[in-house]
Parts: structure tokens; C-alpha cells; sequence
């Protein structure tokens, strides 16, 4: 159901590639942070991330993910063999979907007054978050969050591109920016006000607070709450529910898109705006964020920029 590649094989590539089975499945060799494996059998591809260190967007997952994008719309765009009829999002971190932004890049970018940078960074997250919006150009597919843990900040807003969120009954999401004086700037309230409307997306990135699984279902914020370790099981479910209906449920996703639509450009001028609200930051809200920065590193290791420092260290050592 959700393949993992032995990390000799990811580390051995350099290039994306695509492995094919016999039984017409395959896999999508991205990068040691993002494979893809694909079921023929009930047209599914399942995407998992999986971070060294702290699970947010860091830039490299950001690109690894464009990058699958245009993979997997090459391989299943015109070819009547290769169908696709569901795309789930999911996290092999444990107790993780996402943390959202790299907030530790947030602040040396910030700090080094490189808006530039900053700019590639929100530009490059909401191609990332709009491609998926749109099921990565492909016509017929329904996308689905699996939140098996924690979403906060861009990690909830990339769940909430999707059409369908199933969260597992112990997850907690919600936007903390505001606690360091920003607010989420990669769709969440494009997003937001697309499923529930303009008071409850207000309060929950106004509020900076965290949502129980039951919470966000009530609020209508997300679609299914489940219990913990039957997330894929009620995946399978909603495909056999579906089955007999699924055209007039491609068709509604379909209208749902064009009477409450989210445009590129929409998410383009609001990253813009979060650009110019990050680099307005004072010390104070910096201090906010290095304890959310710290908090995370605590929890999950460390950052895959130091993983990266390290393994270079031991590379130079070898060499030497």
C-alpha cells in the first residue's frame, strides 16, 4: 500500500526515477525525502515524505515535490494503460504530517535581510500547494490528506489542497504563526474559506491555537476522523464507498473547483504579502519563532541542514 524504497537504493540515484512491476504498479524514486507507489489494481498513488529531522518544508522537499509533480503527470496524462483515480498525501515521520515552513531557514533568510530568497522559498510552496489543487494537471483524480499526525502552518495548508483530509483521532492541527507576528501565507485562507467560510477561517489563523481531530470535523474543516492506525484502512473504505458513484464525485470536485475557485495568482499576492510581513519582523517576534524553532528540534532531532553539515564532516574526514 505505501511502499518503502530501501534508503541504499534512494541514496544510490542522483535523478528522479520510475521503477514498473510486473503487475503494472511502480515507483517513484524522487529523492531520499519523497517516494511515490503507485497501485494499479485500484488506481492509487500514495506519496510519502519522510524528512531527516524536523518534518516542515524545508527547500530541498519543496523542490523534490515539484519535481514529482511533473513526474507524475508525465506518466499518467494520455496513456489509457496508466490510469489514476486517487492521489493520497501522507508522512512516514511518526506523530508528524507536517510542522509546515522551515523556520529555521525563515530566520537566517530574514536575518541576512535576503528577500530574494524568501521570495523564491513562498513562491516555490505555493506552486507546490497549487499543483496538488489542481490534482497535478490530470483530469479525473481525487487527492486525499492523510493526517496521521500533527499538521501546523504550511503542513495544514498542503492537507487542506486537497479535496478529501481524513485525520486520524489523535492529530492536532491549526496555524501558529500569529504567535510570532505572521500569518500562514500558502493558502490557508484561501483554502479555509473555500470549505467553511470567512468567520471560522478567521479564528483559526487569528488565534494561533490548536484544533483536536474532532474539533476540525465539527467545524467542517476537515472530512473524517478516524481512529489511530486506521487512516489508510478508511482510504480503501472511501474507494469502495465511491465505487459505483465515483464519476458523479470527479464531476462535483470538478464544480466545487470553478464556484469556489483558488487561483494561482490569488496564492501568488498573498505570498507576497507574507513576504513583505516576514521581513517587517522584529527581534521580539524572532525570539518567538527560535522557541518554536528549539520546541521542534527537541521533538524531532535535528534540522536536515545540519544532518547535511554533519554528513559532509564525515565525508571530508573519510577523505582525508
Amino acid at each position: 500500500m505505501n511502499a518503502i524504497v530501501p534508503a541504499a537504493v534512494l541514496n544510490a540515484r542522483c535523478e528522479s526515477e520510475i521503477i514498473e512491476h510486473s503487475d503494472g504498479g511502480a515507483e517513484f524514486v524522487v529523492s531520499p525525502q519523497l517516494t511515490c507507489h503507485y497501485e494499479k489494481h485500484d488506481a492509487t498513488l500514495w506519496s510519502r515524505w519522510a524528512q531527516r529531522g524536523i518534518p516542515s518544508f524545508n527547500p530541498e522537499l519543496l523542490h523534490d515535490l515539484e519535481r514529482a509533480s511533473q513526474l507524475i503527470e508525465g506518466y499518467f496524462c494520455g496513456n489509457a494503460n496508466r490510469s489514476l483515480d486517487y492521489l493520497v498525501l501522507r508522512s512516514g515521520v511518526p506523530g508528524a504530517f507536517s510542522v509546515g515552513g522551515d523556520l529555521g531557514y525563515f530566520q537566517r533568510l530574514i536575518c541576512d535581510g535576503d528577500r530574494a530568497r524568501l521570495t523564491e522559498y513562498a513562491r516555490a510552496s505555493v506552486n507546490v500547494v497549487y499543483r496538488n489543487y489542481t490534482a497535478h494537471g490530470l483530469r479525473g483524480v481525487t487527492t486525499i490528506a492523510l493526517l496521521e499526525g500533527d499538521a501546523l502552518g504550511g503542513g495544514l495548508e498542503c492537507a487542506l489542497s486537497c479535496d478529501i483530509v481524513i485525520a486520524e483521532r489523535h492529530v492536532k492541527a491549526g496555524f501558529p504563526e500569529v504567535l510570532f507576528n505572521m500569518f500562514p501565507g500558502m493558502g490557508a485562507l484561501s483554502f479555509l474559506s473555500r470549505r467553511v467560510g470567512r468567520k471560522v477561517a478567521d479564528e483559526m489563523v487569528r488565534t494561533g491555537r490548536q484544533y483536536s481531530a474532532i474539533e476540525l470535523l465539527e467545524l467542517g474543516v476537515i472530512d473524517d476522523v478516524v481512529d489511530t492506525g486506521d487512516a489508510a484502512s478508511a482510504v480503501h473504505k472511501l474507494m469502495r464507498r465511491r465505487e459505483h458513484q465515483r464519476a458523479a464525485h470527479v464531476a462535483m470536485n470538478s464544480v466545487e473547483r470553478m464556484i469556489r475557485s483558488v487561483s494561482l495568482q490569488e496564492l501568488h499576492d498573498v505570498a507576497s504579502i507574507w513576504v513583505d510581513c516576514a521581513m517587517r519582523l522584529q527581534p521580539r517576534n524572532l525570539e518567538w519563532m527560535q522557541r518554536l524553532y528549539q520546541r521542534q528540534l527537541a521533538i524531532f532531532g535535528r534540522s536536515l541542514e545540519l544532518v547535511a553539515a554533519d554528513s559532509a564532516d564525515e565525508n571530508s574526514a573519510l577523505a582525508a
